[in-house]
């Protein structure tokens, strides 16, 4: 495998690979090709939850791809894109495949150049290079080609672009999408993901401390929880639900997601105040 890629993270680990498969439940080919890869994807987000429970409850979060593996695969979690990402592309990359770790910035468009470093995603070389990214929300399901054009990832579409300044930019509902982010083609610089990591896990103001999320993949459905409110996205139209109770979404993270936060009842408030920011036309169940 070309240094590149092993100088990136994926040094010789002792993780089982066998038990990631099982954990994602893939019992098709190993093999180093695309359509392995595409298999490999869809599998994680209709297996793993994207979640940042432990985040928006102040539990310890730690960035290691051991960490990582064992709340996924050990634990049977969900994560977040640095958790997601981390492990899926050490499975990739013991399978034979050639992944390069890219570091990119969420909103970069708005937010300027602060924002680099803000999201960890994947790049997969082939015969062409891939943009592989579990850990955006769950929202794209297979690999896509490093080239300016648009796919399907039913419910939701994708559309990648190149920009003025020479990033890629990867919109999440298609063309001129204003949920994005940016990136190039080239190793992230490890130091930065790990300083907007820990901006991520410590600051009042990261999204991920105040509002719990949770969202995955069922096939062409896709459930996105926002603290109080669950929307459930089918191609063609979409429903949406509020909890009135920490029992309520309690039972929906475990039924929907397979996901239990222990210290619920105390974060009810804030998750009830975060509903009222994020949803100040909704009362009750809609």
């Amino acid at each position: 495998m070309p240094d590149w890629v092993r100088s990136c993270i994926y040094r010789a680990m002792t993780l089982d690979l066998a038990a990631y498969l099982k954990r994602i439940g893939y019992t098709g080919p190993v093999r180093a090709d695309l359509e392995t890869l595409n298999a490999l994807h869809a599998a994680h987000v209709n297996a793993v939850p994207f979640e940042n429970l432990d985040v928006h409850a102040g539990r310890p979060v730690t960035l290691s791809l051991e960490a990582a593996y064992e709340e996924i695969v050990g634990q049977g979690k969900g994560g977040w894109c640095y958790e997601m990402n981390a492990v899926f592309g050490w499975a990739l990359s013991e399978i034979g495949f050639e992944v390069l770790r890219l570091g990119a910035g969420v909103r970069r468009e708005a937010l300027g150049d602060e924002a680099m470093g803000n999201h960890l995603a994947l790049l997969v070389r082939l015969e062409r290079d891939y943009l592989a990214d579990v850990g955006f929300g769950s929202s794209q399901v297979h690999a896509i080609a490093l080239e300016e054009g648009v796919s399907d990832h039913a419910p939701v579409r994708m559309a990648i672009a190149r920009t003025d300044d020479g990033y890629w930019r990867l919109h999440e509902g298609g063309p001129g999408a204003t949920f994005s982010y940016d990136f190039r083609a080239e190793p992230a610089d490890e130091a930065l993901l790990a300083a907007r990591h820990e901006w991520q896990i410590t600051d009042p103001n990261s999204i991920f401390c105040k509002t719990l999320s949770a969202k995955i993949r069922r096939g062409t459905t896709y459930y996105m929880l926002r603290g109080r409110m669950l929307e459930t996205q089918m191609p063609g139209r979409s429903t949406q639900q509020v909890m009135d109770t920490p029992e309520e979404l309690s039972a929906v993270l475990d039924e929907v997601f397979g996901l239990e936060e222990p210290e619920l009842e105390a974060l009810w408030p804030k998750i009830c105040a975060r509903h009222k920011q994020l949803f100040p036309h909704a009362g009750g169940r809609l």
